[in-house]
């Protein structure tokens, strides 16, 4: 019997993946609150595709297959997002990236198999109207997915822990969804602090010196600090942030220690949504 061949199209494969890994990015920053910046989404998209079509023609199989697969969704995950304040953040913004493709990939499989009669991958078998409504219909249900569970994370608060220079102080933050300030090297998430709370951390001239980004100040009070770049509703500013000795996030057993900043806002002890401080919802997770 002769063997049958098989013919790989290879940019057809490339787009395929592309777009799925795209959107896959998009979705799992949106569930991370992770900035969701198309070119390097596009990078990390375009990169998931080369591995989709190498791994087919090269003919990866195996224990292989789910380690080099592992090892490009951790590198996608650095190009999209950065460090996610560490090597727990990568992971866990991995997961989610996996959990949005196998969402996405599974949805697109149903609707092609109940359009196609089971023959979803079929050479022959579809056409481009039939691939185009399975993936309008994946991406629809994948955001409905997604921005329902956002908006319910969004919602929530979480008990902080703060300890600085030996003062210590415990509240309770509203998450912020919308809430993507990061300190752009390492990728740390930053809380947004009411200055009348942040005196009791770092006393008052410090406060100022933060408010007023006098970097010479807090050098000389040997403040670590960092210089934050913010988006509002008039536009770019810069904000400037100090890296607190201790910060724990939660109640109870369900406590963990965050790598983060803290910047502060010139306002009243309760402010934001009355409570003195936001966090972005990433910290929740």
């Amino acid at each position: 019997m002769e063997a049958l061949e098989t013919t790989l199209y290879a940019d057809v494969l490339f787009a395929i993946n592309f777009s799925m890994d795209f959107i896959s990015l998009w979705a799992a920053g949106l569930l991370g609150c992770k900035p969701r910046r198309a070119l390097r989404m596009s990078a990390a998209a375009a990169l998931g595709g080369v591995y989709a079509v190498v791994s087919i023609a090269v003919g990866i199989h195996g224990p292989w297959q789910y380690i080099s697969a592992g090892a490009v969704s951790f590198f996608m995950c650095l190009i999209s997002y950065g460090r996610c304040g560490g090597l727990r953040g990568i992971l866990k913004q991995s997961t989610l990236i996996w959990g949005c493709g196998a969402l996405l990939g599974g949805l697109m499989t149903a609707v092609l198999s109940l359009g196609q009669g089971g023959a979803a991958y079929a050479g022959s078998g579809g056409s481009g109207s039939i691939w185009i409504g399975a993936a309008a219909a994946a991406v629809g249900a994948v955001y409905i997915t997604v921005r329902l569970i956002t908006a319910k994370k969004g919602a929530s608060t979480l008990a902080l822990s703060i300890e600085y220079g030996g003062n210590h102080i415990r509240l309770d933050a509203l998450c912020d969804s919308g809430n993507l300030m990061r300190e752009p090297i390492s990728g740390d998430p930053v809380i947004m602090l009411s200055a009348a709370v942040g005196k009791k951390l770092i006393g008052s001239e410090n406060v100022h010196a933060l408010l007023a980004c006098d970097a010479q100040r807090l050098t000389e009070n040997n403040i670590r600090f960092r210089i934050i770049p913010i988006k509002n509703s008039s536009g770019g500013a810069l904000c400037t942030a100090f890296r607190p000795d201790k910060v724990t996030a939660g109640s109870g057993r369900r406590t963990a220690e965050v790598q983060c900043y803290i910047a502060l806002s010139d306002c009243n002890a309760v402010y934001f949504g009355g409570f003195p401080a936001t966090v972005p919802a990433s910290i929740a997770l």
